[in-house]
């Protein structure tokens, strides 16, 4: 039933790393610069693009097929066409091919830097659907959203150079695996050979549309990805931006990576990945916590934690619990999933394997409350704007000694909107960031030497509560995890 995940140790995937990466940076709070300068640093290395940027710490919705709402091509014969061996022609600065796997559909992309220079790129729409309001969204995206309807729409554009780092340092390029069934068909826009997705909302009481399309020019070596999605769209939304996009390549040139630039990428992505996390460190409740030494970390993570308590519970009575704690919104988020002993009603859930929805495992679990209360010490000689909330994992041992994650999906909307992101608590009583709608409320500012003690609930499913830890440092690459178990 359970799904770990198939590296040794506590195996953060590159995918979730990345995930954890991207919900310290969407935070809004005022990161001392040390830290903003190391983390921005290692996400612009990394490549990442920030496709989903809803409400407080969210990460980039899962979507898997549930129905498919474009008129498709016989995808099998599309698809198939576009397999086949690397080859470059001779003005080709790059080569594309959707690659099938077991697990679904990547990308398979060689450049050859010898070939050409890598030009930066100028992306404009002239066709936005209607509703969708621009958002500044950093150095790789242009980002809409519609208030109206909580769609998103992004397009993200990668020089050759770009491309040519995520070729030899990623096992899976632009940072998406798609099903085998949400492929529509392949055609042509501009002189670019264009690939098309779309697929419905795993979540059963939503009715929202992901459409995915990918746009490469192998001659300059550009690659563009328009994604949208939202409840109402029409089939062809999506290649109607895509068509209707201005793509001008500029005069600016970008360095490709040098062999020793790439090394270094290398092991800074394994590190992320959590491949040097098998000597994870094991902590009781009272002990102190502090950063691994052999990480070398120090410098950027001015804290210790300590657990003082924790307790599995029903429910939280709000005379104890107040629902302003809560990081959603207890009245239209939490309370409708709460009976009316204020226990949580029991929710559907998928499966995942290798990150990809079972759609075919759903089941039904009850779930309980886990309370931990910790305090967070600031060990410098400044007051610091620190990250204080600890990860739940959910851990199992693989059979060779030692522990891999794994997690559930929620087959309801409404659910996941409560749980959010599966590590992140849906409850902590110290708040002092609460400013767009709570994004940078995990940093607190704490003085000189200060100790604040803070107070966290997750929703934990019943039978995955053996398997519950703690987890302290892991958002920091390469860091060995600091656990400690839940139920003893």
């Amino acid at each position: 039933m359970q799904q770990p995940n198939e590296r040794g140790g506590i195996d953060l995937k590159k995918e979730y790393s990345q995930q954890d990466i991207e919900r310290i940076l969407k935070s809004d709070a005022d990161i001392p610069e040390n830290i903003d300068r190391k983390m921005q640093e290692t996400y612009q290395k990394l490549g990442l693009v920030k496709t989903k940027d809803s409400q407080n710490t969210r990460t980039r919705t899962i979507h898997r097929k549930k129905r498919k709402v474009w008129a498709a091509v016989a995808a099998a014969a599309v698809l198939t066409a576009g397999l086949g061996v690397t080859a470059f022609a001779v003005s080709q600065l790059m080569n594309v091919n959707l690659k099938e796997t077991e697990d679904g559909l990547i990308y398979d992309i060689a450049v050859a830097p010898e070939t050409k220079e890598a030009h930066d790129i100028k992306v404009t729409p002239t066709y936005v659907p209607e509703g969708f309001v621009y958002h500044e969204d950093g150095p790789y995206a242009l980002k809409w959203h519609n208030d109206a309807t909580d769609g998103d729409m992004s397009i993200i554009k990668y020089n050759a150079a770009d491309l040519y780092k995520m070729s030899k340092t990623q096992e899976e390029m632009l940072h998406t695996m798609f099903d085998k069934d949400s492929f529509v068909e392949t055609t042509t826009i501009n002189e670019m050979k264009t690939d098309m997705f779309s697929e419905g909302s795993i979540y059963k009481d939503s009715d929202s549309v992901r459409q995915d399309v990918f746009l490469f020019n192998e001659e300059y070596g550009y690659a563009v990805h328009v994604y949208l999605e939202g409840p109402g769209l029409a089939e062809d939304e999506a290649l109607k931006v895509a068509r209707g996009l201005d793509i001008e390549v500029l005069d600016t040139t970008v360095e490709y990576a040098s062999d020793e630039e790439l090394d270094a990428l290398k092991q800074e992505i394994e590190m992320a990945a959590g491949k040097t996390s098998e000597s994870n460190h094991y902590y009781e409740i009272g002990d102190e916590i502090t950063i691994p030494p052999e990480t070398k970390l120090g410098d950027v993570t001015p804290e210790t934690h300590k657990v003082t308590d924790i307790q599995i519970l029903d429910s939280l009575p709000l005379d104890q619990y107040p629902k302003e704690n809560y990081i959603e919104d207890y009245d239209t988020v939490v309370a409708p999933l709460l009976n009316e002993d204020g226990t949580l009603k029991d929710h559907e859930r998928y499966p995942l394997k290798n990150g990809a929805i079972v759609e075919d495992g759903i089941e039904s679990t009850g779930t309980k409350f886990v309370v931990a209360t910790t305090e967070i010490t600031n060990t410098w000689d400044t007051a610091q704007e620190i990250y204080i909330a600890p990860d739940m994992l959910l851990l199992t041992d693989n059979g060779s000694g030692y522990l891999m994650e794994y997690w559930y999906s929620p087959a309801s909307e409404a659910y996941q909107e409560f749980v959010s992101d599966h590590r992140m608590p849906e409850y902590q009583t110290v708040q002092m960031f609460t400013d767009n709608q709570k994004k940078g409320v995990r940093f607190a500012e704490i003085g000189a030497g200060e100790t604040i003690t803070c107070t966290f609930a997750w929703a934990v499913d019943e039978d995955c509560l053996d398997d519950a830890y703690l987890g302290f440092y892991g958002g920091v690459a390469g860091a060995p995890i600091s656990l400690v178990k839940v139920a003893e």
